[in-house]
């Protein structure tokens, strides 16, 4: 939760990068709702109310849609390369934060209604760097976040672990 509260207010104050929206859900004891009160936090969906959590994967999923169509029209390969062709310098990466993801998973990946979300979370995930939104998320053991999700990611942090073993 700490780091994914340091990543939010580094991207607030980090402006060679451009501007930044962060959003969250927070799946764990309720850390990231302190992010609110940043200018450049969108929301901060608690875990409990699936109706917010799938607002926010439909507004981030609408972004996506969107910014595939534009970027295309522009020949665009990454919202660096869109923000220098239309000169459109305040384009803002989007940031999606997702505390304690084992819970997140549990609660989208299957179901009826909610399992489509997590496919939504899985191809924001996948087409979403080059298109500027970018996800990162917690979990608080190894092997939480199955392969097919972990390769999603560029880089991973890994805090101090009380076995050995668990670094690999």
């Amino acid at each position: 939760t700490v780091t994914l509260r340091s990543i939010a207010a580094a991207a607030g104050i980090t402006p060679r990068g451009g501007p930044v929206e962060v959003y969250g859900l927070d799946f764990a004891t309720g850390g990231l709702r302190m992010l609110e009160a940043l200018p450049h936090v969108g929301s901060v969906v608690p875990g409990d109310d699936p109706e917010r959590v799938i607002r926010l994967m439909r507004t981030i999923r609408g972004i996506l849609d969107d910014r595939r169509e534009r970027y295309s029209v522009l020949n665009a390969g990454s919202i660096t390369d869109y923000r220098r062709i239309a000169a459109a310098p305040l384009e803002p990466r989007i940031l999606l934060l997702v505390d304690n993801f084992p819970a997140f998973r549990t609660e989208f990946e299957i179901g009826a209604s909610r399992a489509p979300w997590y496919q939504v979370f899985l191809q924001i995930l996948t087409e979403g760097r080059g298109l500027g939104v970018h996800v990162a998320v917690t979990a608080d053991r190894p092997g939480s976040v199955p392969n097919s999700v972990a390769s999603g990611f560029q880089r991973r942090i890994v805090h101090r672990m009380t076995d050995e073993a668990s670094y690999a």
